[in-house]
């Protein structure tokens, strides 16, 4: 009888226990989607996303933090972040942008996550593809096509262009035109200062570009180096 009535006391005490542990114990939120772009252009606004789970569905706190550029809210699951903006015209190399997230759950239980987003100028990138040393091997004028000398630099630093044709020497400056394509598209040099833009078209297979201008119905075909 005392046997019996002592295992009725121990699995009561077992039992309440248990049911004590379970009250007390929470595990922590778990992240199961996180949606943040790869690669963004300066200026251009996006949303970033959590989707998080908590076992005992406790209130959550969100804390999001970036490295660069601005978020409308740091605080809910999903934010609009707005990619920092170009601080010199067109000309900005790639930067980098790390992101972090972290959701705290009532029980002081934590889970976080972390990305990192390539910001990137368009022009620039094409401008990048396009720069190097050129050599001048044909010109074409009034549909005459014949065998030309000189030479050609363009540069990303300050989107310059140094050229020489024959005994002149020139140097000036460029600027894509949008829709920026690698491949072809419109450039606007400016010669020696001038604010008044020479306009040409331009097409590239990454070893000869060929510069037309409309206006003159010149066109040039240059060589890049090795």
């Amino acid at each position: 009888m005392l046997r019996s009535l002592l295992a009725v006391l121990v699995s009561v005490l077992i039992l309440g226990g248990c049911d004590e542990f379970e009250s007390l114990r929470n595990d922590p939120p778990e992240i199961q989607t996180f949606t943040v772009p790869e690669a963004v252009r300066y200026g251009e606004t996006v949303e970033f996303n959590v989707g998080v789970f908590d076992p005992e569905n406790d209130d959550l706190t969100y804390t999001w933090h970036v490295s660069g550029g601005t978020l409308n809210s740091t605080e809910t699951a999903t934010v609009e972040w707005t990619a920092p903006e170009l601080t010199a015209s067109e000309i900005q190399p790639d930067e980098t942008v790390k992101v972090h997230i972290a959701i705290r759950d009532q029980g002081e239980e934590t889970a976080s996550k972390s990305a990192t987003i390539i910001v990137y100028s368009k022009a620039y990138r094409v401008a990048d593809a396009l720069s190097g040393h050129y050599q001048l091997i044909r010109e074409e004028v009034g549909g005459q096509t014949t065998e030309a000398f000189g030479s050609m630099r363009l540069t990303t630093t300050t989107f310059t262009r140094e050229y020489q044709e024959n005994d002149t020497f020139f140097y000036g400056s460029y600027q894509l035109i949008e829709s920026f394509d690698e491949r072809k598209g419109t450039i606007y040099w400016f010669s020696d200062g001038s604010t008044e833009p020479i306009v040409s078209t331009y097409t590239w297979d990454g070893e000869l570009l060929v510069l037309f201008w409309t206006a003159t119905s010149t066109g040039h075909v240059y060589q890049k180096r090795k």
